[in-house]
């Protein structure tokens, strides 16, 4: 038999997603804070934490705790970055409360947040599958 027909059961480093969901909500309002520095704080403070918050939801959704195989697990990541997008519309549109100065600081620490949080996401998992010890590709 051969390694293909019974491929090794892994689960996702779920641990490091949740310090790249953290990370890219602390980056996110370090930087609507130093943008918009005059706006309210709880405005850059509620971005912040949907882009991150909404990573972080999307994740759960994935269950990465899961041991599946390696295949499986490059099908969904996908729908796990459409699931991400979703869940930080959703926490966008809660936390969502209009200063009246205007809301510049929550849509930049939101799309900084959400988008470090995924570059991060990338990263992290291509670090992961290479200390997996597997080569996917079989040379013939």
């Amino acid at each position: 038999m051969t390694q293909n027909e019974h491929p090794d059961m892994v689960s996702l480093p779920f641990r490091a997603m949740v310090l790249a969901g953290a990370v890219g909500g602390g980056v996110g309002l370090l930087v609507g804070w130093m943008v918009h520095p005059a706006l309210p704080w709880r405005s850059v403070m509620h971005g912040a934490l949907a882009g991150g918050g909404g990573y972080l939801l999307g994740s759960i959704v994935l269950m990465p705790w899961v041991a599946r195989p390696l295949e499986q697990w490059m099908a969904i990541w996908p729908g796990a970055l459409l699931s991400r997008l979703l869940a930080t519309g959703i926490m966008a549109w809660l936390l969502y409360f209009r200063p009246p100065e205007g809301d510049d600081g929550f849509r930049t620490a939101l799309v900084v947040s959400h988008v470090v949080s995924i570059f991060l996401d990338a990263a992290l998992l291509a670090r992961w599958s290479r200390s997996l010890d597997q080569n996917p590709v079989q040379e013939s």
